[in-house]
């Protein structure tokens, strides 16, 4: 049931023009299956996720009424199911790591470099395809906003400016949503080897993504960054801000994120729930208030913000236990 259903999924996302999230997905039971030491099967994992995505794309290309599309979608259903196996692949390093002990940020890491180089090679290699790609995509979702909303937006103009400068934030942007992915697989793969029916064989993952943490010498990449930003504004120069822009977008996303894992270390030290805090997360996302994030988590780099909440979250239980003081007492 296991692999009919691991087919099935991999041809319905492909089938429907979601063979990314397909190629997101696959790298989690191959991860799992390799930690668990089976090693074939985590192979075959790998298999099946590419033969999916190859059935899915076949059965888009056979559904397609332009013979030229038909022919285009058929070769290209190859090309898609070669690099399917590839980010699948990504999970058998991965598994061996949860199988060493390494940690989760270790892991994160590993998963993250590994995704970026790809997404870099494939950057790279068709660069002009991928420019008229993020051109179109991105006039479209202006046209959309500026549709509804009658007329031209602040946002839309942010996104066109985006547009324009885009070689000099597109490496950047694209480490922060491998970043983003590389967590979600990661975080997936280490509950299913925590929760499922084999947890009990083996010793458990080491790590929790709210205790992942950058490191400190870090923060050095951080202010070349700056400096060389502002060497760019003082003397322009497109190495220098190709280099600055990139790299500051891609810190941003990992500070970010450490600031993520403070806020959920904070709210659960004052009680609330997995659920409510991730919720609340959202709301914050939703109002824009997320963005201060990064910068809280750029400053754990000299305070242990997560020690600190617990600290203070210990101290405003005491002080509710004790309860309110006498004044005349």
């Amino acid at each position: 049931m296991f692999w009919i259903g691991l087919f099935l999924t991999g041809a319905l996302l492909s089938g429907t023009d979601a063979a990314p999230l397909a190629m997101a997905i696959f790298p989690v039971p191959v991860a799992v299956l390799w930690a668990r030491g089976r090693h074939g099967a985590a192979v075959a994992a790998a298999l099946c996720g590419a033969f999916s995505v190859l059935a899915g794309q076949m059965a888009l290309a056979m559904a397609a009424a332009d013979p030229e599309t038909h022919v285009m979608l058929g070769t290209g259903a190859f090309i898609l199911a070669v690099a399917t196996l590839a980010v699948a692949g990504l999970g058998a390093p991965l598994g061996e790591m949860i199988r060493r002990g390494r940690s989760f940020g270790q892991c994160v890491s590993l998963l993250t470099l590994a995704m970026f180089v790809l997404s870099v090679l494939e950057t790279a290699l068709l660069w002009d395809e991928s420019r008229k790609a993020w051109t179109v995509a991105i006039s479209q979702r202006i046209a959309q906003m500026e549709q509804g909303a009658g007329e031209t937006t602040p946002y839309g103009d942010l996104m066109r400016w985006f547009d324009v400068q885009l070689p000099y934030l597109v490496f950047g942007v694209l480490f922060s949503g491998v970043l983003v992915v590389a967590c979600l697989q990661t975080a997936a793969v280490f509950r299913w080897l925590r929760n499922g029916a084999e947890a009990a064989d083996s010793p458990p993952p080491v790590g929790k993504f709210k205790m992942m943490r950058p490191p400190d010498a870090l923060v050095w990449l951080a202010i070349a960054a700056a400096l060389l930003g502002l060497a760019d504004y003082q003397w322009p120069n497109d190495v220098l801000r190709f280099v600055s822009w990139n790299t500051g977008v891609a810190l941003a996303a990992v500070y970010w994120m450490n600031g993520v894992g403070i806020a959920l270390c904070a709210m659960e030290a004052f009680g609330l729930r997995a659920g409510a805090a991730w919720g609340l997360l959202g709301l914050m996302m939703i109002f824009g208030l997320h963005n201060g994030l990064a910068v809280i988590g750029l400053f754990d780099t000299w305070f242990d913000q997560r020690l600190g909440a617990l600290r203070l979250a210990a101290a405003w239980r005491d002080r509710n236990r004790e309860g309110p003081k006498d004044p005349e007492a």
